[in-house]
């Protein structure tokens, strides 16, 4: 019980500090505008400016977008709680030696930006399907475990870098920006990573979030719109999906155990960088 409770004011604790900072109706219509934002590009690039809007790449990209904001939203927000429980709140070294385990506190405010997410992105979806005349042909098993297996990806990822944030005794948040560019690009969630180079391509293909988007596009629309996974029968991307968010998950787990009892020895869990 005291795992759940622990978790559950997490999760609550997250949604208020995210949306703390205005009227609650006013901050659900940011997060929805935000959500269609990710989209623009796709709607241009691909939709005006690429011929037309019934092409499987543009619905490859427009609901690789949507899936990517999602999953990205978890492990760069939930890793920059950490800057932010240690330096604007001082409040980390307390959630640290609390009996609340940190990482189920982690996974906490992890939950809350992935319900806030997944809320907004399923509104821009359900809003654009007739608009942009999308055929689907739900599987919603396994959308619901494309959704499960990015998350447990997205959350290792998170734990490693919030590894990195709490060693760290001089932030670069400039990182993040370099990371989101980056990582958009080897996800697949706007261009097949066939294009990549063959090292590129390799990176892609074992990187979290690009077998789980492209899960979630298979759920979606009962086939691969790209060549990018086409030779893999469902049951061998679902196998593959779950092994290699697996694997991040647990390294992630390694990883932040190794940095908190590192960050507790040399005192970093209260120090202030003046960010």
């Amino acid at each position: 019980m005291a795992v759940i409770r622990g978790l559950l004011a997490a999760i609550y604790i997250g949604i208020q500090i995210e949306s703390n900072w205005t009227k609650k109706w006013l901050y659900a219509l940011y997060i929805l505008l935000f959500s269609f934002s990710t989209t623009l590009p796709v709607i241009i690039i691909y939709g005006f400016l690429g011929g037309g809007f019934d092409k499987d790449i543009f619905r490859f990209a427009f609901v690789g977008s949507l899936f990517y904001f999602v999953f990205s939203s978890i492990f760069f927000n939930t890793s920059f709680t950490v800057i932010d429980d240690r330096e604007h709140y001082r409040m980390l070294k307390y959630i640290i030696v609390s009996k609340t385990n940190y990482i189920i506190y982690a996974l906490g405010r992890a939950l809350g930006y992935v319900l806030l997410q997944i809320s907004s992105s399923a509104i821009v979806l359900v809003l654009f399907i007739p608009i942009f005349k999308v055929s689907l042909s739900v599987n919603f098993l396994l959308l619901i475990f494309s959704v499960i297996t990015g998350f447990v990806g997205s959350f290792g990822i998170a734990l490693m870098f919030a590894s990195y944030y709490l060693l760290s005794v001089r932030e670069e948040t400039s990182l993040m920006d370099i990371l989101f560019g980056a990582l958009f690009l080897i996800s697949g969630a706007m261009f097949p990573p066939t294009i990549l180079p063959k090292f590129g391509y390799i990176i892609s293909l074992y990187f979290p979030l690009s077998s789980a988007i492209e899960l979630g596009r298979y759920a979606l629309f009962g086939k691969h719109l790209t060549a990018f996974f086409s030779g893999y029968s469902t049951s061998a991307l679902v196998s593959f999906a779950f092994l290699v968010n697996i694997l991040y998950f647990v390294l992630g787990l390694i990883l932040l155990n190794f940095a908190l009892k590192s960050a507790i020895k040399k005192g970093y869990i209260d120090i202030t960088t003046a960010f």
